[in-house]
């Protein structure tokens, strides 16, 4: 009777021991579509390992489902400091608050009160003594006193050498030939004025010996004593101005002063200022 033979030997005995092997290897490669490392192979083997798994695999299974989300990871290391922004553009402005509470009244002032008046106040000047309530102290308010009576102005005297005082005049039309206004000098001269030292304003010395302007009229100091500046401000349809005495005599002043005429035509006049120094 016939034996049979084991069928692991009856597999390997056709292909001997390595390549009953090298079957196996392929077989499994091609079944599970892994791939490893197979020790002990010969490369020649290895090739007919991968020729025999390409032949025999089957198409890709499906896709699984997705596993479970892993732990979260740890915490990275702090990043570096940015870079500094751009400075951000100015605000409106804030409306305005609510009033604010009005404060309190303040307390009253305190009273001048007067403690005395009459003639005896003052050591004898006379005024009113008074007292801010309740400060203990008394002040005064004294007439003012008589002070001593000036070298100028008083009876008798004439105007000092150098000293010089102004006044104003003006002329209007008379209806006459000739018009005239008088000019008077408040202090008294020592003595008249001569003709040479009487000066009209546009005429060719006026300024050697005049300075100023109408509104501020001067003898210069380098002008002799008893020297007369007469200034014309305004004048409209005058002419041909003259200085005469009070005695009316042409081209003198007199101690206590003098007249200016003009030729004044209808509608005219004319106006200005003085200036006389002493001597």
């Amino acid at each position: 009777m016939k034996r049979l033979r084991h069928p692991v030997r009856a597999i390997r005995e056709p292909f001997g021991t390595a390549g009953l092997i090298v079957a196996c290897v392929a077989l499994v490669l091609a079944l599970t579509g892994a791939a490893f490392a197979a020790g002990g192979l010969t490369g020649k083997q290895k090739k007919e390992v991968t020729k025999i798994a390409k032949k025999y695999a089957g198409k890709p299974g499906a896709a699984g489902p997705a596993g479970a989300a892993g732990p979260v990871g740890p915490a990275g290391a702090k990043g570096d400091t940015g870079a500094k922004g751009d400075k951000g553009d100015t605000g409106d402005n804030g409306s305005p608050g609510a009033p604010g509470t009005p404060g309190a009244p303040g307390a009253d002032g305190n009273s001048v009160e007067k403690v005395e008046e009459g003639p005896t106040v003052c050591a004898g000047l006379g005024g009113v003594v008074y007292e801010i309530e309740e400060s203990g102290e008394e002040n005064e308010v004294c007439n003012g006193k008589q002070g001593p009576e000036g070298a100028l102005g008083t009876a008798g005297t004439t105007l000092p050498a150098g000293v010089q005082e102004t006044g104003n005049w003006f002329i209007a039309d008379s209806g006459g030939p000739h018009d005239a206004a008088a000019i008077s000098f408040p202090i008294k001269l020592s003595e008249p004025i001569e003709g040479a030292n009487i000066h009209i304003a546009g005429q060719a010395e006026f300024l050697t010996f005049c300075q100023g302007a109408p509104g501020n009229p001067a003898v210069r100091e380098t002008a002799p004593a008893l020297t007369l500046c007469v200034f014309e401000g305004i004048s409209e349809k005058a002419s041909e101005p003259k200085v005469l005495s009070s005695e009316f005599e042409a081209g003198e002043a007199s101690k206590t002063g003098a007249f200016i005429e003009y030729n004044v035509a209808a509608g005219g006049f004319a106006a200005g200022s003085f200036a006389v120094k002493g001597g």
